[in-house]
């Protein structure tokens, strides 16, 4: 199996540090990594600090390459263009998320793979904790779900290409805000309609640093969500379901290469208890899920249409703070 990493610098590093840790398992003891960039000095370094088979300094000839795999980390502006390309070229994509700026660049990407019988998972490793599924699992037990809170707190300057509006398609929502959208929708389920706010204030984007939003699930409850690249990252709760025979609440407590902790369940009639989470690195998790649906046929692990659903749903948050 032949994977062409494009992109080695920023989250870039962390797929190489997980191929790096597949080609220790069965799956990846034939993998040949490949990485991506324009400048050759850069290439050839990113090429030997992560054992790589090989480099490209064209995109053209990755695309004329006998890899299966394309692993495309870019500006959120390349990936349509990129990821189109690399379809229609034969090859199976894997983009990380947003899966694109608008849903019209999305459902060309969909249609595309779809028509050229590829392959083609947005990596969102949200999904992929199990500390969400596991609390979706329990919320039976809550009985009537009143409230989901959903949130997210940092302070983030970013350089680069994330200052643009444009080249993002927003602001911090549409980029990080996006990971925590995704876990309020596992957990909420379909919603009638979104009240969304955003704010620009000091951390430099042309886009919004600050959004909130409430959601009106159609099963009767709310969720509260509210992500920021200006606030101060606290040890909170990222996430909280309450119900009318008590509450799961996300411990806080973040460990290496997961986004979410632990549960903590406080249930009518159960003493409050700590459920302990199996700790994976859910990047290699999700790259390992669409390695093996391309061994096996099999449908991929996280169809692109979720992926879709939560850009829907930021995009819903910028029409109604009048960002698109």
């Amino acid at each position: 199996m032949k994977i062409t990493l494009v992109g080695c610098r920023g989250f870039g590093r962390v797929h190489l540090n997980a191929y790096t840790e597949l080609r220790k398992e069965e799956i990846g003891k034939d993998l040949e990594i490949y990485v991506f960039s324009r400048t050759e000095e850069f290439a050839k370094e990113c090429m030997k600090e992560f054992d790589a088979n090989g480099y490209f300094t064209s995109y053209d000839d990755v695309l004329k390459s006998d890899a299966n795999i394309i692993d495309l980390v870019v500006s959120h502006d390349a990936h349509e263009t990129m990821g189109v390309k690399a379809m229609q070229a034969g090859k199976n994509v894997m983009i990380e998320k947003p899966i694109a700026r608008t849903e019209e660049e999305a459902q060309s990407l969909i249609n595309t793979s779809i028509k050229k019988g590829v392959k083609f998972m947005v990596l969102e490793n949200h999904y992929f904790d199990p500390t969400v599924w596991k609390a979706k699992e329990l919320m039976a037990s809550l009985g009537k779900i009143s409230l989901i809170i959903v949130r997210n707190t940092r302070r983030n300057s970013p350089p680069g290409w994330r200052r643009d509006k444009r080249l993002m398609g927003g602001g911090a929502l549409i980029d990080g805000g996006i990971h925590y959208i995704d876990t309020m929708l596992n957990l909420g389920g379909e919603y009638s309609e979104i009240k969304g706010l955003c704010k620009n204030t000091f951390s430099g984007l042309e886009g919004e640093d600050t959004s909130g939003g409430i959601f009106n699930f159609k099963g009767g409850y709310l969720g509260i969500f509210m992500y920021s690249w200006a606030s101060k990252s606290e040890n909170f709760s990222h996430f909280e379901i309450y119900g009318e025979r008590g509450s799961i609440k996300e411990d806080g407590v973040i460990y290496s290469g997961k986004p979410y902790g632990n549960l903590i369940v406080d249930i009518e009639g159960i003493k409050e208890k700590m459920i302990q989470i199996e700790k994976i690195n859910t990047v290699k998790e999700e790259i390992k899920g669409f390695i093996n649906a391309l061994i096996h046929n099999n449908e991929v692990p996280m169809n692109p249409k979720i992926a879709l659903r939560d850009l829907i749903a930021v995009r819903e948050i910028y029409r109604q703070c009048g960002e698109i």
